[in-house]
């Protein structure tokens, strides 16, 4: 394959001139390898590149490009307020802090501001009472939420939560929660020690998660408002499996509340310990409420209990979705094409067994052509045939079209299934296909990450598809560049029964010695051992473990594995004297490369021996050699010593590393999705191809 060209993007904000700063905050010291004057880049190819004429970034693995706050998105997941609100944290830009984003009348004023906060106690935003009201009223609301450079913007964003979330989140399980009819009522009854809430922008379904087991009292105003309101929130707190209590105050005036109430935190404790508890029978008779799919306990009593069932054992729970997620070209979508070759073969997977059925897999970021070339290779491994998959294994590619999302979202946050849904449940009904493999969420998924609900909906939706097909969904995920093992809410973390990632071999420090090394981490298994790993290498284009390879070529594949690890550890004790101006020489005398890497720490202990073996590689290779280094200005000489060739870009040499050019969509017009995805199954003969280099096969 050729190099392929990228234009250089261009940033779009004022930001621009910032993002070589940014980059090496978030990537560290970038590969001065391969970086050249306007152009800084960072990983063992310069896969990640910043252009510093132009103030953009892009990452040609996972093709993301933009300006300094997309960098930022791309990393750490953070939106532009958050990105802008780092760039202040980090004395990037200045803090243009202003008291609030609320427009005022003539005559009006902010006479009280309350905070709403995550669990963490971090403001997400603010509601002001301003008085007086427009028109006749006595009083109105607005809200403002940080602007993520030090002031604030009108309205709450995205992320709306119950007020007083802190106190909430970290309360005892057994603690009840009481519910007053606004901020400052809640307020009040907190410094009594009570765990407080306002009942007033209460959100049923979305805050569900606070008040499930738990007793919740709910003091209405002395008015009919508040008598609908109470009415309103208990439903909502029956419907989310909470035990809702109305306690009304004694002695309260007209419209009056607990502000203007003449008790006291004594007085309240004994109204509530006097105060009827609605049942779960009360619950049931009610008509307006749907009955849930209630199973008495009692009758398991006799029945054998039943064999928990997998997909694939001890890892995939049968009828649930499972989240795969691993490390940038560690090889998710080669792992997941030859599980779902497992299943319609009737494999064992890595030596776990694996249950057999017609298996799915639909990719969104590789052709056919790419798929049929991995399959070819994972046949060769497994020892099977094209006649083995017929009907058995079905590929779709959906590479290039639009509209590829399940779902979406309204500005509610009410998910509405797409064309595409009903195009994928056909498709599975039509090959009776129990194993579903979709890689990956980016491109199935177009809601926002970060919003809870967002994510626990769509998850929902793709667990009702296991349920529903009698089988597993594979949903491949990407982890961010924090160093979280999935990128986004947490909302995945706790939605999913089971979580696998894919990760490379490494040492307790961190260091990778064999780069075709893998390990797959049970991450969260809800029905199994946590922590269990299957480790195993990537050979001949296919995933196999280390007790199937030949002796042979086991023995070939480890002098090969440390050969590269010698070169990357003699290249780093390089850039280490290069950066403390001290030059090494290859030729025998006190700055003989090989005896000075020796004692660094950087050599990790290798050997002068093999550090010697490792010079004469990159020599040979033409990775390292010798020539001008610096001018000593002291001394008015010319130092000369080895130094790292510079490259230029990863598709410099014949040989080199070849980068796979991004999945561009389409932008023809398109016609709408058919009522089923195109299935191609794996039982023709492969076409003769060059064999795809390892950067290529394993690029996710």
């Amino acid at each position: 394959m050729s190099a392929v060209s990228y234009a250089e993007p261009q940033e779009t904000t004022s930001f621009g001139s910032l993002i070589g700063t940014v980059a090496q905050r978030v990537w560290g010291e970038p590969n001065k390898r391969l970086s050249k004057p306007g152009e800084m880049r960072w990983g063992n190819q310069g896969a990640r590149i910043v252009y510093s004429n132009t103030g953009a970034f892009k990452d040609t693995e996972a093709d993301q490009s933009g300006g300094t706050l997309e960098l930022l998105r791309h990393a750490y997941g953070l939106d532009k307020a958050e990105a802008v609100a780092w760039l202040v944290r980090e004395g990037l830009i200045p803090d243009r802090a202003r008291a609030h984003a609320i427009k005022l009348h003539p005559g009006q004023r902010i006479v009280a501001t309350f905070l709403f906060t995550d669990a963490t106690g971090k403001v997400l935003y603010r509601k002001h009472r301003i008085q007086p009201g427009r028109g006749d009223r006595s009083k109105e609301f607005a809200y403002d939420h940080p602007d993520g450079a030090g002031g604030w913007r009108w309205g709450r964003g995205d992320n709306q939560v119950p007020y007083r979330l802190k106190d909430l989140a970290n309360a005892p399980k057994d603690a009840a929660i009481y519910m007053a009819e606004g901020e400052a009522k809640a307020d009040r009854l907190a410094s009594w020690g009570l765990i407080a809430t306002s009942s007033k922008d209460w959100r049923g379904y979305d805050f569900s998660g606070y008040v499930k087991g738990r007793s919740v009292i709910i003091l209405p105003d002395n008015d009919n408002t508040g008598a609908k309101l109470a009415d309103k929130v208990k439903a909502d707190v029956e419907r989310a499996e909470g035990r809702p209590v109305i306690v009304h105050l004694p002695r309260l005036p007209d419209k009056g509340d607990v502000l203007n109430w003449d008790g006291d935190a004594a007085e309240l404790t004994a109204l509530v310990d006097a105060a009827p508890i609605a049942t779960s029978d009360e619950i049931r008779t009610k008509p307006d409420v749907a009955l849930l799919p209630v199973v008495d306990a009692s009758e398991f009593a006799g029945k054998t209990v039943p064999d928990r069932e997998w997909g694939l054992e001890g890892w995939e729970p049968w009828r649930s979705m499972v989240f795969v997620t691993g490390m940038g070209a560690t090889g998710k979508s080669l792992l997941t094409q030859q599980r779902m070759t497992c299943s319609a073969a009737g494999l064992p997977f890595l030596g776990v067994p694996v249950r057999q059925g017609v298996s799915l897999y639909i990719t969104c970021e590789d052709p056919i052509d790419e798929m049929h070339r991995r399959q070819e290779s994972i046949n060769k491994a497994l020892g099977i045939t094209w006649r083995d998959l017929r009907g058995k294994l079905l590929l779709v590619s959906l590479k290039g079209m639009l509209n590829k999302e399940l779902c979406t979202f309204d500005a509610e946050g009410r998910m509405s299934t797409t064309e595409r849904w009903a195009s994928l449940k056909a498709t599975i009904a039509a090959t009776g296909a129990t194993h579903v493999t979709l890689d990956n969420v980016a491109h199935f998924f177009t809601g926002n990450e970060n919003i809870r609900n967002q994510v626990a909906a769509f998850a929902g939706l793709v667990d009702g598809l296991a349920e529903e097909i009698n089988g597993v969904v594979i949903l491949i995920g990407h982890p961010n560049k924090a160093g979280d093992e999935f990128s986004g809410s947490t909302a995945w973390e706790n939605q999913v029964r089971s979580r696998i990632f894919l990760g490379l071999e490494s040492t307790r420090e961190g260091e990778v010695h064999d780069p075709a090394a893998r390990v797959l981490t049970n991450s969260k298994p809800n029905y199994s051992e946590r922590g269990k790993s299957v480790r195993f290498l990537w050979h001949n284009w296919a995933f196999v473990r280390h007790e199937d390879v030949p002796e042979d070529a086991m023995r070939e594949h480890r002098a090969i594995a440390e050969a590269a690890y010698d070169n990357e550890v003699f290249l780093k004790c390089l850039a280490e004297r290069d950066r403390q101006r001290r030059a090494v020489s290859d030729s025998s005398g006190p700055n003989y490369a090989p005896a000075v890497f020796e004692g660094l720490p950087h050599s990790q202990g290798i050997g002068k021996a093999r550090l010697k073996r490792a010079m004469e590689r990159l020599f040979v290779a033409r990775r390292i050699e010798k020539g001008f280094l610096w001018r000593d200005s002291g001394k008015g000489r010319d130092v000369t010593g080895i130094r790292e060739v510079d490259l230029g870009s990863p598709n410099a040499t014949p040989n080199g590393p070849q980068t796979h050019s991004p999945d561009t969509p389409n932008q023809s017009p398109q016609t709408p999705p058919p009522t089923h995805l195109p299935p191609i199954g794996g039982n023709g003969a492969a076409h003769q191809v060059p064999a795809p280099s390892l950067q290529n096969e394993a690029k996710r």
